[in-house]
C-alpha cells in the first residue's frame, strides 16, 4: 500500500510505502457467514425442518455472503426463527439456544462484512469488543432461558397477566421517557 509523500516534500522524494502485517483477509468473515449459515442450516434439520426450505435457506445465506450490506440479512436471521416456530415444540431446548447464539453470530458477522471491503485486511484484535459484547449477550440469554425454565408451565392467573401487561407498558413508557431526556 502506498501513501501520498507527506506535505511539503519535493517531486524527487520517492513515496513512503506502508506494509501492514499480519490481520485476515476480508473475505474471511464473508465465509464465515456461509459456514455459520450451513451450521444452522444442519440445525434446523435437526430440529425437523424439511429440505425445501433448507435450500432455499442456504440460497439466501449465499446471496447474503455475497452482498452483505443488503436486506437479506434481515431474512437471514429471522428465517431461523420463523422455521422454529412452525416446527412447533418446547420454546426452551437445546437446538433453540444453540440457533439463538448462531443466528446473533450471524447477525455480527454481517455487520462487519458490510463494513470491511472483500480485498482489506482485519485483524482478529479489532474485532476483540464486539467478541466481548457477543459473549455478554449470550451469558445474559443462557440466564433468562435457564429463568424460564424455573417457571411453572400451565395457566397463569389473570391477576399476574395484568400486573405484567402493566409492567412492560411501563417499562416501555420509562424507555421512552429516558430516550427522550437524552437527545
Amino acid at each position: 500500500m502506498s501513501a501520498d509523500p507527506p506535505v511539503g516534500a519535493g517531486a524527487d522524494q520517492e513515496p513512503v510505502v506502508v506494509r501492514l502485517a499480519g490481520g485476515l483477509p476480508g473475505w474471511v468473515l464473508r465465509a464465515g457467514i456461509g459456514v455459520v449459515a450451513l451450521v444452522v442450516a444442519g440445525i434446523l434439520y435437526a430440529e425437523g425442518v424439511m429440505v425445501a426450505p433448507l435450500v432455499l435457506y442456504l440460497g439466501l445465506a449465499g446471496v447474503t455472503a455475497a452482498i452483505p450490506a443488503s436486506a437479506a440479512v434481515a431474512l437471514l436471521v429471522a428465517y431461523p426463527a420463523v422455521a422454529i416456530v412452525v416446527q412447533g415444540g418446547p420454546p426452551v431446548r437445546p437446538g433453540v439456544l444453540v440457533l439463538v447464539a448462531l443466528v446473533h453470530l450471524l447477525h455480527v458477522l454481517c455487520a462487519y462484512a458490510a463494513l470491511i471491503p472483500v480485498h482489506s485486511r482485519v485483524h482478529p484484535k479489532a474485532l476483540r469488543a464486539a467478541g466481548l459484547r457477543f459473549l455478554l449477550v449470550q451469558a445474559g440469554v443462557l440466564v433468562l432461558a435457564a429463568l424460564l425454565l424455573l417457571v411453572p408451565g400451565g395457566r397463569t392467573g389473570e391477576t399476574v397477566e395484568v400486573v405484567a401487561l402493566v409492567s412492560a407498558v411501563g417499562l416501555v413508557v420509562g424507555a421512552v421517557a429516558l430516550l427522550r431526556r437524552r437527545s
